[in-house]
């Protein structure tokens, strides 16, 4: 996909209500253009040989990502404690929110503490901090939601020059090619181990990459994460009214998610994004198509990723090269065809 349609995918996006779910993936799917290849960029290491020979592809959690700012939780902060003190303009705003809390905590706090809830108790621990507190909490936000987002990472070009070198070790490394018109090679769900599996129940749905500076702007969202933290933490159901106005949290995921800075934009990456909350290790079973060894891999690497690439059932073994027109390219070297 290029730019502009990558584009067209992030608007419909974000335009989506979230009150038909079905309608709005079919809304996603009719702008999403899946490439024939998708290409996964791995070092030499225990790790990669291991997720090679057993076709498995490890989910990461967004706050293990190198970039501090993919998946950021974009939040306004001036909109947050505006927001706040505008509880506290007059005292009958101010005594609302008192009455607010402790009905709301009425089954988990003392009478003793209770007691102690009084708009003169709130305004004094405003003078000691309490609203940059709160805005400190708002702000932890960010990587409470990184570390419940789980994905994996393709890109579309399996020549990306900066990415042979950030994440195939300088051309030391190797590329994954995964055709993406092979079904049989998707493993995922076809297995009686897989029965109980979230990936399976819940799908795989693969995305492409925005880039934009603009950034997403997730406040609102924020507000009701923060309210779903208040509620897990304190044991409270939180009302539904307290909900109005921040929307019902539907795709504030993917939006989050599948947004980066443009400097990445010549990345072309995909991501696929879990839709449940999973327990680690996190991974689905993935046979590639074939296997691009890097430009710089010695003989003896070389040797050791295509046994491996052999015994995990890969039929096309590639070699980089450095063709006439002084570009990045690739030789079939063997295949089992």
């Amino acid at each position: 996909m290029n730019l502009q349609e990558r584009e067209l995918f992030w608007q419909t996006l974000c335009a989506l209500k979230g009150e038909n779910p079905q309608d709005d993936v079919q809304q996603l799917i009719s702008k999403i253009k899946i490439p024939k290849f998708l290409y996964r960029y791995r070092p030499v290491n225990m790790n990669s040989l291991e997720a090679l020979r057993t076709n498995r592809l490890y989910f990461s959690t967004a706050n293990y990502y190198d970039d501090p700012f993919d998946t950021f939780l974009h939040i306004d902060i001036e909109i947050i404690k505006e927001a706040y003190l505008k509880s506290f303009n007059t005292r009958e705003s101010a005594e609302a929110v008192v009455e607010g809390l402790k009905s709301l905590f009425a089954k988990v706090l003392t009478e003793e503490q209770l007691i102690q809830i009084t708009v003169e108790n709130i305004l004094d621990a405003q003078k000691h901090g309490l609203v940059e507190n709160f805005i400190g909490t708002a702000l932890s936000l960010r990587d409470e939601l990184k570390k419940d987002t789980w994905s994996v990472c393709f890109s579309e070009n399996g020549f990306n020059e900066s990415l042979w070198l950030k994440y195939a070790d300088k051309h030391k490394g190797f590329a994954l090619i995964y055709d993406m018109e092979k079904d049989e090679n998707f493993l995922c769900g076809k297995q009686e181990k897989c029965k109980n599996c979230g990936i399976k129940n819940f799908g795989t749905p693969l995305y492409p990459i925005h880039y934009s500076n603009i950034p997403y702007n997730a406040t609102e969202f924020a507000k009701r994460v923060m309210l779903r933290k208040v509620g897990e933490l304190t044991k409270v159901d939180i009302p539904q009214e307290l909900y109005q106005g921040m929307g019902n949290g539907f795709w504030e995921r993917e939006r989050i998610a599948l947004i980066k800075k443009e400097c990445h934009k010549y990345d072309e990456e995909w991501r696929i994004i879990t839709n449940c909350a999973m327990n680690p290790p996190v991974m689905m079973e993935w046979i590639p198509s074939g296997i691009i060894l890097g430009l710089r891999m010695d003989v003896a690497e070389e040797n050791l990723v295509v046994s491996m690439a052999r015994e995990a059932g890969i039929k096309n073994i590639y070699k980089s090269f450095i063709n006439a027109k002084n570009e990045l390219d690739a030789f079939l070297v063997k295949t089992n065809q």
